[in-house]
């Protein structure tokens, strides 16, 4: 597991040797390696559900090391064999949340809703784009092109996961609306939701917002209202809507 974080690296290599100085202990070195001794157990969470670990070590990655400005701090982590704890252990290379410390234990992924057939899921995150873009209170815009199915796509995209009892729903589309006779102004609207099929109880995670488009980019003055996170992917909580984990653009320490 990988950690992109000044202060949790500090912080995290204080807790595990006594001392303070990280960037000193990393000047001229790209890499430090610690152990963090016996007991230090953590819960892991992924799509798989929850997996007790052991924390067995630490190492700490310079800034820019691997990508990121920040320090990277790389857990390694190790899963005890067989029973449910082999079925609810994350694979390799997946996106997981970590809690340090915590006391260990093991679950499933639950039960969850069935998955819509494609053409239905493309429906749903049309019907959010709209509720989005109505949401936003801005000059009233249509939908440009129908966002498709896939996280990874540059716009126009959407992406349905089947919760307990709702499905959340993320998605970015572009939108147009008339300015003048001949002219016109292009969108792009993002967000997040829980809800419903047919949007009867609709709850906001991430709040959608408008971004101006100039020549298919986000305008200038826009983007710097915003406050991007850098983030490939983000764990967000549906009730606080807080963020719990980011996923960096890049990550690749040697």
């Amino acid at each position: 597991m990988f950690i992109a974080d000044d202060r949790f690296a500090r912080d995290f290599y204080h807790e595990l040797t006594g001392k303070r100085g990280l960037m000193d202990a990393l000047e001229g070195r790209q890499l430090i390696a610690v152990e963090p001794g016996p007991g230090r157990s953590a819960t892991v969470l992924s799509a798989n559900g929850a997996a007790p670990a052991r924390l067995t070590l630490a190492r700490f990655h310079a800034p820019r090391t691997c990508g990121p400005a920040a320090l990277v701090t790389e857990l390694v982590l190790a899963f005890p064999p067989g029973g449910t704890v082999g079925r609810s252990a994350p694979p390799s290379h997946v996106t997981i949340v970590a809690l340090l410390d915590a006391a260990p234990f093991a679950a499933g992924g639950g039960t969850t809703l069935r998955a819509l057939p494609t053409l239905d899921a493309m429906a749903l995150v049309r019907r959010v784009a709209d509720r989005g873009e109505l949401a936003t209170r801005g000059p009233s815009a249509g939908l440009l092109h129908a966002p498709s199915l896939g996280a990874d796509l540059a716009i126009d995209a959407g992406e349905v996961v089947p919760l307990r009892s709702q499905y959340a729903v993320g998605f970015r589309a572009s939108f147009v609306r008339t300015v003048g006779e001949s002219t016109t102004d292009t969108l792009l609207i993002t967000g997040v939701a829980v809800t419903d099929p047919e949007l009867r109880h609709l709850h906001w995670v991430v709040r959608p917002i408008r971004l101006r488009l100039v020549r298919g980019m986000i305008a200038r003055a826009t983007a710097g209202r915003l406050a991007p996170r850098d983030s490939r992917a983000t764990a967000v909580d549906v009730n606080s809507r807080r963020i719990i984990a980011a996923l960096p653009l890049a990550l690749r320490c040697p």
